[in-house]
């Protein structure tokens, strides 16, 4: 694995993570990364340079990324979702994207992360429980007809067009 820093903004950085081929260049992690950056964060970016790991690994290695890195801010995509479980001990703000609410663990940390929590997903992905990510109590962005991409399959205008509501989005979420 390596990790990318942009930014130059003091103190705790942000660390984005990405899915299982769904890496920090993609469009959804680009546009919020994007967002960070001309907001001001110190942006430190994760990114697999072989295989991502398991399921069953993803928790205690961002665990122990969390731990040496220390960030104030954690953007999650997918995958590195099931660490929000750790990330809601710890107290740590964050976007989530497309988290897999299915999980159990994951579902129920929803609810108790931090008040500075956005999830986000698409009505057309079957990770997404909008049930549980309503219920949590937390700021939720959610697409309908959108997959776990957040994408249209077929509809590039509706794309485009769900990647810039993405962008204002995360600008509020973050002001």
């Amino acid at each position: 694995m390596r990790i990318d820093s942009a930014g130059h903004a003091p103190g705790a950085p942000t660390l984005v993570l990405p899915g299982r081929g769904y890496d920090a260049d993609q469009p959804v992690l680009r546009v919020v990364r994007d967002e960070l950056l001309a907001a001001g964060h110190r942006v430190l970016t994760l990114s697999w340079d072989g295989p991502a790991p398991t399921t069953a690994d993803t928790p205690d290695l961002v665990r122990a990324l969390l731990h040496d890195l220390r960030p104030n801010f954690v953007v999650a995509k997918s995958l590195t979702t099931l660490a929000l479980p750790v990330a809601a001990d710890l107290a740590l703000a964050g976007i989530w994207l497309t988290p897999l609410l299915d999980e159990p663990a994951v579902g129920l940390a929803a609810a108790r992360s931090h008040a500075n929590t956005l999830l986000v997903g698409g009505t057309a992905d079957p990770s997404w429980n909008r049930t549980l990510a309503h219920e949590s109590d937390r700021e939720v962005l959610e697409f309908v007809g959108a997959d776990h991409s957040l994408e249209f399959p077929g509809d590039p205008a509706a794309t485009a067009t769900a990647l810039e509501r993405l962008r204002h989005g995360v600008r509020e979420f973050l002001a």
